[in-house]
This record gives structure tokens, sequence and C-alpha cells, in this order.
């Protein structure tokens, strides 16, 4: 079988890894990219040569519509035949093999950013079960047999697999510090007129070293007189950043969630007053910590402690991930 991956965003190449990996055992695999944040170089980190077909359009409505219109007219002319598809989010690929009449797998743990091609056009969904399937059931017509939902969450997919690298400490100047992740202001899912607290967190945690990681070059100008920040000039494996921190900030969810999955205080200063599903179900948990005050965020990095590793939980997370995905495939034929 021949089988399309769409990868659009960074934190996808992590998920689809070990999926590739198992699928290209007995299938033939293509792979599509969008050139945004650090997709490209991550993926040629992992010797994998996509077709690159789009870049981000910016925060604006107009532009996302457009720029989504016109990856999918480059996508239905350039790519060629394939039996199935598989992506993280599936506007594109599902959209694309209902004009082709192809099946399309659509993995998410997404419950807020507009995905409504993917739920019209999808034909099975793969989720974990904190998911909200009940509301896109209703709203999209989508039948029970279209989902399957596994027991755990995305990020333990590739974390399942991780060894922390014992020489990623020498590449650091310091062996202690905590990690600054800022918010992504330019995406469609943060509210308007949202505002960043990375500079009041710097001044919050001038006593500890920081490991900061700008998404946008121009968010670089916010460590500025700052003796005790460092920022890498080129990306580093996320994991290991995870793994060697003291704690874990982050104005989004993906390295919160993977903090807290290996044990780390994480720390969520998402500007949303509405989170995913996977995330309220860590901080209801208690893996999780979220506010918008530096002044409460410096006391919880204050007093927290390191909690028990998720490895061995998520190992079983990946063996029924896979299974699933076995399921699918027999089902096509």
């Amino acid at each position: 079988m021949k089988i399309w991956i769409d990868i659009t965003n960074t934190p996808h190449v992590h998920v689809l890894l070990p999926i590739l990996g198992h699928l290209q055992k007995e299938h033939e695999i293509f792979i599509t990219a969008r050139d945004f944040s650090e997709t490209i170089p991550l993926l040629s980190q992992n010797n994998i040569s996509p077709i690159i077909i789009g870049n981000y359009k910016g925060k604006s409505r107009v532009k996302k519509v457009f720029g989504l219109v016109t990856r999918m007219f480059e996508l239905r002319k350039k790519i060629p035949e394939f039996d199935l598809s598989l992506s993280l989010g599936g506007n594109y690929t599902a959209t694309i093999s209902r004009l082709r009449k192809k099946p399309s797998v659509i993995m998410s743990d997404n419950d807020i950013s507009f995905k409504a091609p993917a739920y019209k056009f999808g034909s099975f969904f793969v989720l974990p079960e904190y998911f909200n399937t009940s509301r896109i059931e209703k709203r999209y017509g989508i039948k029970k047999q279209q989902i399957f939902t596994y027991n755990g969450f995305k990020e333990e997919i590739y974390i399942a697999g991780y060894v922390p690298d014992n020489n990623f400490p020498a590449l650091l100047p310091f062996d202690n510090y905590i990690t600054i992740r800022p918010e992504n202001l330019k995406a469609s899912y943060v509210p308007k007129n949202s505002t960043t607290i990375v500079p009041e967190l710097f001044e919050a945690l001038s006593a500890y070293n920081i490991l900061y990681l700008p998404r946008y070059a121009s968010e670089r100008i916010y460590a500025q007189g700052h003796s005790n920040i460092y920022m890498p000039g080129g990306p580093l494996n996320g994991l290991d950043v995870c793994y060697y921190t003291k704690a874990m900030l982050t104005g989004a969810g993906t390295f919160a969630r993977e903090a807290a999955l290996l044990g780390r205080p994480a720390v969520s200063f998402f500007p949303g007053k509405t989170f995913l599903a996977v995330d309220t179900i860590m901080q209801e948990r208690g893996w999780q910590f979220k506010s918008r005050n530096a002044g409460e965020i410096a006391e919880y990095v204050k007093t927290a402690a390191n909690r028990p590793n998720q490895q061995l939980r998520s190992q079983q997370t990946l063996k029924e991930v896979l299974g699933i995905f076995d399921k699918i495939l027999n089902t096509i034929g």
C-alpha cells in the first residue's frame, strides 16, 4: 500500500516518526511538509527529504484561509497517487483524499483549533481517550466506528522510545537551569490582543539560569540585558531539554506535556481561557501548573519537585497506537 504522510508543524515530526517506522516495514511511504518553524530542519536531522509545499501565512484568518486554499491546490497538483493518507490535524489530507476518493487517517489531540475539513472529510480518527469525541460525532456526523481512541497522550508515542543524550548538557553553558518558551502569539488559537509575559518571567526568575527558546527572531529582544539567559543558535532536542531542565515553562502545550510525562515540573502560561482536554487532565492530576502571574510561577518553580517518569506507561501507549493502525489497515484491505 502507498501511504502519503503530510507534516505541517514541528511537533508533528516527533509523533509521526515512530508510526512512520512501523508502517514502512510493509508499505511504501512518501512525505510532504510545510515550511514552518523547525519542521524542515528536524526532518533533515532524521534523514527525511520531504516534498516541501507551502509555508506559514501568519495569524490573520484571511491569510490563513488563503494559505489553506493555495496549499490545497498545490498538493492536489503535485503529489503522486496514494492509497491512504495520514496526518495530524488533517485539513489538507482529508480534503485531498476525499477528492481522490481515497481513505484518510487523522490524528489529533486539539479540540480547539479549526478542523472542519478534517472532520467533514476524514475516514478514520485516532484520538486520545480524553478527547471530547461526542462533540465531533454530533457536529460532523462522524460514526463511532470511525473513531479509535488510545489510553494516553500523543507525546507518549515518541517518549516511549526516548533515551537521554548524556552529551546534551555539554551543549549548554550551565548545568542547572530552567527553560522558557514564549506564547505563540501568531497562532490563530491564541486570543486576539494577547501579550507576552516573558519579560515579567525573566525578572521574577532572575536568580536562575534560563534556557530561552524563542519561536521567532523578534522575540530574542526580550533577553537583552540578562546575563543569566542563554539562547541556542539552532534547534535542540526537545526531550533532552525537558529531561535535564529543573522546570519547563511554556506559553503553549507540547513542551509542558513532554516535561510532565518525563516527571519534570511543567508550567503553562498559555494566554487563552480554554485549554485542550489533554492539558486540563494534566492540570487536574497536578502534572501541569497553569498561571499567567509571573510571581505565582516563580513560587511554583521554587517549591516544585520531580515526579515519577511515565516512560513505561508511554511504551504501552505506543503499542496501543500501532495496533490501532494495524487494525485500520486491515479494515481497508
